[in-house]
């Protein structure tokens, strides 16, 4: 794709890539419900603030691109408008920080304010990859199983997915979606433990409660274990007819609990006086919009903010009454492998 100072994306579904490009600039999202029906791509944060926006990129342009392509384009010098680093929360980084608030997390558990909480993290490393699309070629090709998009909003945003998770998909209002919950390295051999089971669970039930509201016809699958990158996952999958407008039920879909936690408004405002820092895109969602009929979004997990300089890692895991902090610490540095092999 040609250089210029509008914004595009790079995403690999499953079985194919795409190159999108805007002849317009980004438009900042007020409200979901203000979507239009053309066809776009949407990268949405976790909360919409002054951290992170949420865009919409009308795409002028679409067209399926090989892997070929991308390591051609991956190979060449581009000028890109990519922001300095500025680390103002170093110490939030620290094991001892995150394991501190697994710990006060596990206690506001088992006092019964909330059955479940997603914590998060930063991991920052250095960026001496160069073409960004380089680190979305290796990704491409070590996961062709995920979600990977790389989003580019010159001078704004920068960032890299390789989701496994599906927030939801509609074409001719027919819905897939899926819960996603409980982690466990592909090198452990133990079998699922209440802990992850009960993660699982709680997903799914609240997921089931949103679509049999909304939807007609609603069958589930699972769970299933399922392989992403370097850790394996409980999947439970949903299929439905859509009786309600797409948005709507993506507004009260996000964020689920397998990112946020229960109650979700609870869970919500302990995140944001526990973390002390903006999550951004992490655990928002994004995807392809009304292309060739389809809608896919997915859920931001595994993924990356790029600077000129510097890479941060966004990481994190449910956490719940039976969760130990130091084997949490351990599950979010597990998952960070899933991208620090494309940054060598």
């Amino acid at each position: 794709m040609d250089k210029s100072n509008l914004p595009f994306v790079y995403y690999r579904m499953p079985s194919e890539a795409w190159a999108l490009k805007s002849e317009s600039k980004s438009r900042e999202i007020k409200s979901l419900g203000t979507i239009s029906d053309s066809p776009g791509f949407i990268l949405y944060p976790f909360t919409p603030d002054s951290s992170a926006k949420a865009h919409f990129m009308q795409a002028d342009t679409v067209r399926k691109i090989t892997l070929e392509e991308i390591a051609n384009l991956a190979s060449q010098d581009t000028d890109w408008d990519i922001k300095d680093f500025q680390d103002t929360d170093s110490y939030l980084k620290t094991k001892e920080v995150y394991c501190k608030n697994v710990a006060d997390a596990v206690s506001e558990i088992r006092s019964g304010t909330m059955q479940k909480v997603v914590l998060s993290r930063k991991k920052t490393i250095n960026n001496s990859s160069g073409n960004p699309l380089k680190i979305f070629h290796k990704l491409c090709v070590k996961y062709p199983s995920a979600f990977i998009s790389l989003v580019y909003i010159p001078g704004e945003v920068l960032w890299i997915t390789t989701t496994p998770e599906l927030l939801l998909s509609v074409k001719d209002n027919k819905v897939n979606t899926v819960s996603l919950a409980g982690t466990k390295s592909l090198d452990n051999d133990e079998i699922w433990g209440e802990k992850e089971k009960i993660e699982q669970q709680i997903v799914t039930d609240y997921i089931h409660g949103i679509l049999d509201k909304r939807c007609k016809n609603i069958v589930l699958s699972g769970p299933d274990e399922v392989v992403a990158g370097n850790v394996r996952h409980l999947k439970t999958s949903f299929s439905a007819e859509l009786t309600t407008d797409m948005w709507e039920l993506v507004s009260v879909l996000h964020p689920t609990p397998a990112v946020c936690g229960i109650p979700r408004d609870t869970a919500k405002q302990f995140i944001a006086q526990t973390e002390n820092y903006a999550r951004k895109y992490y655990t928002g969602f994004l995807g392809p919009c009304n292309i060739d009929g389809q809608t896919n979004l997915f859920v931001n997990l595994r993924c990356a903010e790029l600077f000129r300089d510097k890479v941060n890692l966004y990481i994190g895991g449910g956490i719940t009454k039976d969760s130990i902090p130091e084997k949490e610490w351990d599950e979010t540095e597990l998952k960070s492998k899933t991208l620090l092999f494309a940054f060598e």
